[in-house]
């Protein structure tokens, strides 16, 4: 490592002391940029002094502090200048809360999506691992690793948007421009030996089980629950148009069964928000570099 890039990473360290206490999704974003910023800044000008890029960028302090304000203008923008208070409280307020909601969503899409996380690691990356031990996957196994990085933001996207949790938008390293020109094989043993891509990796992993658990406690109850209130109403006008269908709930039913689908639905969003904790925790655990 030469001499510009100590004094670019003694700077990203004055950044990440600067935002110390921040969310680590927006402390990996104002990493980011800072390196890519400098990075670029030497390999365009040949002559760049580092001093002077950095004194063009500004104090670590003065960043951070434009992040934070950048940050809370955007968390204004996208929910309002205060914290919707809740339209009724106590057992039932996560039926009339629309971040419940978007978490039970978030359940629905990602079980689909793990079995695609799941099968791109088993199917691709398993065998680059196995043919990594004799040389000939480690290729592969790099272009995998790399590939995580990707899935990382897609996921985090995902997880910022539903789960309102703050993930990295950009990826968890800068590009590499201005660093020293390396071989190919040097290029991929750095990025098998990055821990961060592994950790990743174990998340695609890890996510298939996870979400076959979110998507049975929370929205198979909440269908469920859901089913049951409709069936005294729907059942009727089915085996009006087909008679040799029998009704499984008769319409006197519907106040019975109103009142404990709700109570259903209500717990599913109930336990929905407790495992919305566990993931973003896990989440933000594998998929942000630290």
């Amino acid at each position: 490592m030469t001499k510009h890039h100590v004094q670019i990473q003694a700077y990203l360290s004055e950044l990440r002391t600067a935002l110390q206490g921040q969310p680590a999704g927006l402390i990996q974003d104002a990493i980011y940029d800072a390196e890519s910023h400098l990075l670029e800044g030497l390999s365009g000008d040949a002559s760049a002094q580092i001093d002077s890029l950095i004194a063009d960028y500004g104090k670590p302090a003065d960043i951070a502090a434009q992040y934070i304000q950048m940050e809370s203008e955007v968390q204004r923008f996208l929910h309002g200048k205060d914290v919707e208070r809740p339209r009724f409280n106590g057992f039932f307020e996560p039926l009339f809360c629309v971040k419940d909601y978007k978490a039970l969503g978030y359940f629905f899409v990602s079980l689909p999506l793990s079995v695609m996380y799941f099968a791109w690691a088993v199917l691709f990356g398993l065998p680059a691992v196995v043919l990594s031990v004799v040389v000939v996957g480690l290729p592969l196994l790099s272009l995998f690793l790399r590939s995580q990085s990707y899935l990382a933001l897609i996921e985090g996207q995902l997880i910022n948007t539903l789960l309102g949790v703050r993930m990295p938008r950009r990826p968890n390293q800068a590009s590499g421009l201005g660093k020293v020109v390396r071989k190919p094989w040097e290029t991929m043993l750095s990025t098998v030996k990055s821990p961060q891509g592994w950790k990743a990796a174990f998340y695609s992993v890890l996510h298939l089980p996870l979400s076959a658990t979110y998507f049975a406690l929370s929205c198979l109850l909440f269908i469920g629950s859901l089913a049951f209130i409709v069936t005294p109403v729907v059942d009727p006008i089915i085996h009006a148009f087909a008679p040799h269908l029998a009704i499984d709930i008769d319409w006197y039913w519907f106040p019975v069964t109103f009142l404990v689908g709700v109570i259903g639905m209500t717990l599913s969003m109930h336990i929905t928000r407790v495992l919305v904790l566990l993931q973003s925790s896990i989440a933000s655990y594998l998929l942000i570099k630290r």
